[in-house]
Protein backbone atom coordinates (compact mmCIF):
# COMPACT_ATOMS: atom_id res chain seq x y z
CA UNK A 1 0.00 0.00 0.00
CA UNK A 2 1.48 3.35 -1.05
CA UNK A 3 1.32 6.67 0.82
CA UNK A 4 -1.59 7.95 -1.23
CA UNK A 5 -3.71 4.89 -0.42
CA UNK A 6 -2.78 5.08 3.26
CA UNK A 7 -3.80 8.72 3.35
CA UNK A 8 -7.15 7.94 1.73
CA UNK A 9 -7.81 5.20 4.29
CA UNK A 10 -6.93 7.52 7.18
CA UNK A 11 -9.18 10.24 5.75
CA UNK A 12 -12.00 7.73 5.35
CA UNK A 13 -11.58 6.37 8.88
CA UNK A 14 -11.84 9.87 10.33
CA UNK A 15 -14.93 10.64 8.25
CA UNK A 16 -16.69 7.37 9.13
CA UNK A 17 -15.81 7.60 12.83
CA UNK A 18 -17.46 11.02 12.99
CA UNK A 19 -20.42 10.06 10.80
CA UNK A 20 -21.23 6.86 12.69
CA UNK A 21 -21.30 8.69 16.03
CA UNK A 22 -24.92 9.65 15.25
CA UNK A 23 -26.01 5.97 15.10
CA UNK A 24 -26.91 3.68 17.99
CA UNK A 25 -24.45 1.03 19.17
CA UNK A 26 -25.82 -1.64 16.82
CA UNK A 27 -24.32 0.31 13.92
CA UNK A 28 -21.44 2.19 15.51
CA UNK A 29 -17.80 2.55 14.50
CA UNK A 30 -16.87 -0.60 16.43
CA UNK A 31 -19.21 -2.52 14.13
CA UNK A 32 -17.45 -0.93 11.16
CA UNK A 33 -14.04 -1.98 12.50
CA UNK A 34 -15.20 -5.59 12.83
CA UNK A 35 -16.57 -5.57 9.28
CA UNK A 36 -13.31 -4.12 7.96
CA UNK A 37 -11.21 -6.80 9.69
CA UNK A 38 -13.46 -9.58 8.46
CA UNK A 39 -13.72 -8.22 4.91
CA UNK A 40 -9.93 -7.94 4.61
CA UNK A 41 -9.49 -11.48 5.94
CA UNK A 42 -12.00 -12.85 3.44
CA UNK A 43 -10.42 -10.81 0.66
CA UNK A 44 -6.97 -12.18 1.49
CA UNK A 45 -8.35 -15.70 1.28
CA UNK A 46 -10.08 -14.99 -2.03
CA UNK A 47 -6.93 -13.39 -3.46
CA UNK A 48 -5.14 -16.75 -3.45
CA UNK A 49 -7.08 -17.72 -6.56
CA UNK A 50 -8.52 -14.50 -8.03
CA UNK A 51 -7.67 -10.81 -8.25
CA UNK A 52 -9.08 -8.68 -5.43
CA UNK A 53 -8.76 -4.90 -5.16
CA UNK A 54 -7.89 -4.69 -1.47
CA UNK A 55 -8.24 -0.90 -1.36
CA UNK A 56 -11.79 -1.10 -2.73
CA UNK A 57 -12.63 -3.77 -0.13
CA UNK A 58 -11.12 -1.70 2.68
CA UNK A 59 -12.90 1.53 1.75
CA UNK A 60 -16.23 -0.12 0.94
CA UNK A 61 -16.15 -1.92 4.30
CA UNK A 62 -15.40 1.34 6.08
CA UNK A 63 -18.21 3.18 4.31
CA UNK A 64 -20.79 0.40 4.03
CA UNK A 65 -23.24 1.82 6.60
CA UNK A 66 -22.88 5.52 5.83
CA UNK A 67 -25.92 5.64 3.55
CA UNK A 68 -27.87 2.94 5.45
CA UNK A 69 -31.56 3.26 4.57
CA UNK A 70 -32.54 2.51 8.19
CA UNK A 71 -31.03 5.83 9.27
CA UNK A 72 -30.76 7.95 6.16
CA UNK A 73 -33.25 10.42 4.71
CA UNK A 74 -34.08 8.81 1.37
CA UNK A 75 -34.39 12.26 -0.22
CA UNK A 76 -30.75 13.16 0.34
CA UNK A 77 -27.96 12.59 -2.15
CA UNK A 78 -25.31 9.91 -1.73
CA UNK A 79 -23.10 10.87 1.19
CA UNK A 80 -20.56 8.23 0.14
CA UNK A 81 -20.21 9.66 -3.36
CA UNK A 82 -19.85 13.18 -2.00
CA UNK A 83 -17.16 12.09 0.43
CA UNK A 84 -15.15 10.08 -2.10
CA UNK A 85 -15.08 13.12 -4.38
CA UNK A 86 -13.04 14.90 -1.69
CA UNK A 87 -10.34 12.22 -1.71
CA UNK A 88 -7.57 11.42 -4.18
CA UNK A 89 -9.25 8.14 -5.12
CA UNK A 90 -9.57 7.55 -8.85
CA UNK A 91 -13.05 7.78 -10.41
CA UNK A 92 -13.27 4.11 -11.39
CA UNK A 93 -12.62 2.86 -7.87
CA UNK A 94 -14.94 5.46 -6.37
CA UNK A 95 -17.74 4.32 -8.70
CA UNK A 96 -17.10 0.70 -7.74
CA UNK A 97 -17.31 1.50 -4.01
CA UNK A 98 -20.58 3.42 -4.40
CA UNK A 99 -22.02 0.51 -6.37
CA UNK A 100 -20.92 -2.03 -3.77
CA UNK A 101 -22.43 -0.05 -0.92
CA UNK A 102 -25.70 0.34 -2.80
CA UNK A 103 -25.90 -3.45 -3.26
CA UNK A 104 -24.53 -4.72 0.05
CA UNK A 105 -27.65 -4.80 2.21
CA UNK A 106 -29.98 -7.73 2.89
CA UNK A 107 -32.84 -5.59 1.65
CA UNK A 108 -31.19 -5.03 -1.74
CA UNK A 109 -30.30 -8.72 -1.94
CA UNK A 110 -33.95 -9.67 -1.46
CA UNK A 111 -34.90 -7.32 -4.28
CA UNK A 112 -32.21 -8.77 -6.54
CA UNK A 113 -33.36 -12.33 -5.81
CA UNK A 114 -36.95 -11.44 -6.66
CA UNK A 115 -35.89 -9.68 -9.86
CA UNK A 116 -33.76 -12.66 -10.84
CA UNK A 117 -36.67 -15.06 -10.33
CA UNK A 118 -39.01 -12.80 -12.30
CA UNK A 119 -36.49 -12.38 -15.11
CA UNK A 120 -36.52 -8.58 -14.72
CA UNK A 121 -32.96 -8.03 -13.53
CA UNK A 122 -30.71 -6.03 -15.82
CA UNK A 123 -28.16 -8.37 -17.44
CA UNK A 124 -25.24 -6.09 -16.56
CA UNK A 125 -26.34 -5.91 -12.93
CA UNK A 126 -26.67 -9.68 -12.73
CA UNK A 127 -23.22 -10.27 -14.22
CA UNK A 128 -21.64 -7.69 -11.93
CA UNK A 129 -23.21 -9.17 -8.79
CA UNK A 130 -21.92 -12.62 -9.71
CA UNK A 131 -18.43 -11.44 -10.65
CA UNK A 132 -17.63 -8.69 -8.12
CA UNK A 133 -15.51 -10.43 -5.48
CA UNK A 134 -15.11 -7.15 -3.58
CA UNK A 135 -18.89 -7.01 -3.10
CA UNK A 136 -18.89 -10.61 -1.90
CA UNK A 137 -16.18 -9.93 0.69
CA UNK A 138 -17.81 -6.82 2.14
CA UNK A 139 -21.29 -8.34 2.04
CA UNK A 140 -20.18 -11.54 3.79
CA UNK A 141 -18.22 -9.58 6.41
CA UNK A 142 -21.22 -7.40 7.22
CA UNK A 143 -23.45 -10.46 7.46
CA UNK A 144 -21.00 -12.27 9.72
CA UNK A 145 -21.33 -9.40 12.19
CA UNK A 146 -25.12 -9.75 11.99
CA UNK A 147 -25.08 -13.36 13.21
CA UNK A 148 -23.51 -15.29 16.08
CA UNK A 149 -22.86 -13.65 19.44
CA UNK A 150 -22.42 -10.16 18.01
CA UNK A 151 -25.57 -10.66 15.94
CA UNK A 152 -27.56 -11.45 19.08
CA UNK A 153 -26.21 -8.37 20.88
CA UNK A 154 -26.69 -6.08 17.90
CA UNK A 155 -30.26 -7.25 17.34
CA UNK A 156 -31.10 -6.50 20.97
CA UNK A 157 -29.33 -3.14 20.80
CA UNK A 158 -31.17 -2.07 17.64
CA UNK A 159 -34.48 -3.22 19.11
CA UNK A 160 -33.83 -1.18 22.22
CA UNK A 161 -32.96 1.90 20.17
CA UNK A 162 -36.24 1.54 18.23
CA UNK A 163 -38.29 0.58 21.29
CA UNK A 164 -39.11 -2.77 19.69
CA UNK A 165 -40.18 -5.56 22.09
CA UNK A 166 -37.63 -8.30 22.61
CA UNK A 167 -40.04 -11.25 22.48
CA UNK A 168 -43.73 -11.96 22.14
CA UNK A 169 -44.59 -15.68 22.36
CA UNK A 170 -47.72 -15.04 20.28
CA UNK A 171 -45.65 -13.93 17.27
CA UNK A 172 -46.08 -16.17 14.26
CA UNK A 173 -43.00 -17.64 12.60
CA UNK A 174 -41.86 -15.48 9.68
CA UNK A 175 -40.46 -17.44 6.76
CA UNK A 176 -39.89 -16.62 3.10
CA UNK A 177 -39.37 -12.90 3.73
CA UNK A 178 -40.21 -10.76 0.71
CA UNK A 179 -38.65 -7.44 -0.24
CA UNK A 180 -41.87 -5.50 0.35
CA UNK A 181 -42.48 -7.15 3.73
CA UNK A 182 -38.93 -6.46 4.85
CA UNK A 183 -39.12 -2.80 3.82
CA UNK A 184 -42.33 -2.50 5.85
CA UNK A 185 -40.52 -4.13 8.81
CA UNK A 186 -43.46 -6.44 9.50
CA UNK A 187 -41.70 -8.32 12.31
CA UNK A 188 -42.75 -6.95 15.68
CA UNK A 189 -40.00 -8.21 17.97
CA UNK A 190 -36.27 -8.80 18.17
CA UNK A 191 -36.78 -12.58 18.26
CA UNK A 192 -39.02 -12.47 15.19
CA UNK A 193 -36.19 -10.70 13.36
CA UNK A 194 -34.10 -13.87 13.64
CA UNK A 195 -36.55 -15.77 11.44
CA UNK A 196 -37.18 -12.76 9.23
CA UNK A 197 -33.49 -12.21 8.46
CA UNK A 198 -30.70 -13.45 10.68
CA UNK A 199 -31.29 -17.20 10.30
CA UNK A 200 -31.22 -16.79 6.52
CA UNK A 201 -27.79 -15.18 6.30
CA UNK A 202 -25.55 -18.26 6.58
CA UNK A 203 -27.12 -19.70 3.44
CA UNK A 204 -26.54 -16.42 1.57
CA UNK A 205 -22.77 -16.23 2.04
CA UNK A 206 -20.76 -15.86 -1.17
CA UNK A 207 -17.12 -16.49 -0.21
CA UNK A 208 -15.80 -19.86 0.91
CA UNK A 209 -14.34 -18.34 4.06
CA UNK A 210 -17.62 -16.62 4.83
CA UNK A 211 -19.55 -19.86 4.40
CA UNK A 212 -17.23 -21.70 6.81
CA UNK A 213 -17.30 -19.01 9.47
CA UNK A 214 -21.05 -18.53 9.23
CA UNK A 215 -21.84 -22.11 10.22
CA UNK A 216 -20.66 -21.84 13.81
CA UNK A 217 -22.33 -18.46 14.24
CA UNK A 218 -25.60 -19.78 12.83
CA UNK A 219 -25.52 -22.74 15.20
CA UNK A 220 -24.90 -20.40 18.14
CA UNK A 221 -28.04 -18.41 17.24
CA UNK A 222 -30.07 -21.62 17.05
CA UNK A 223 -28.91 -22.59 20.55
CA UNK A 224 -29.68 -19.09 21.81
CA UNK A 225 -33.21 -19.20 20.40
CA UNK A 226 -33.80 -22.64 21.88
CA UNK A 227 -32.91 -21.14 25.26
CA UNK A 228 -35.26 -18.20 24.63
CA UNK A 229 -38.06 -20.65 23.89
CA UNK A 230 -37.30 -22.68 27.01
CA UNK A 231 -37.31 -19.61 29.25
CA UNK A 232 -40.36 -18.02 27.62
CA UNK A 233 -42.25 -21.30 27.91
CA UNK A 234 -41.51 -21.82 31.60
CA UNK A 235 -44.90 -21.79 33.33
CA UNK A 236 -46.74 -21.28 30.02
CA UNK A 237 -46.64 -24.56 28.09
CA UNK A 238 -46.89 -24.27 24.32
CA UNK A 239 -46.15 -20.55 23.99
CA UNK A 240 -42.94 -21.13 22.10
CA UNK A 241 -44.15 -24.05 19.99
CA UNK A 242 -44.88 -22.18 16.76
CA UNK A 243 -41.58 -20.32 16.61
CA UNK A 244 -39.67 -23.45 17.55
CA UNK A 245 -40.99 -25.15 14.44
CA UNK A 246 -39.66 -22.26 12.36
CA UNK A 247 -36.30 -22.44 14.10
CA UNK A 248 -36.06 -26.18 13.45
CA UNK A 249 -36.76 -25.60 9.75
CA UNK A 250 -33.90 -23.11 9.51
CA UNK A 251 -31.53 -25.24 11.57
CA UNK A 252 -32.05 -28.21 9.28
CA UNK A 253 -31.08 -26.22 6.19
CA UNK A 254 -27.54 -25.50 7.34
Amino acid sequence: MDKTESAIIEQTEAFVRDYMSQYDCSHDYLHVERVVRQALKLAAQESTYTHVDMLVVHLAALLHDVDDAKYRDTNTSSTVGDFLATTNLDTERAHSIVRIIDAVSFRKELLAIEQERAGTMDADEREWRLACVELSCVQDADRLDAIGAFGVMRCAAFSGARNRPLHNPRDSCITGTTYDAYVRQDSGTAVAHFNEKLLQLASMMKTEGGKREAQGRHEFMCRFLEQVDAEAGFGADGNGEQRERGLETHANTH
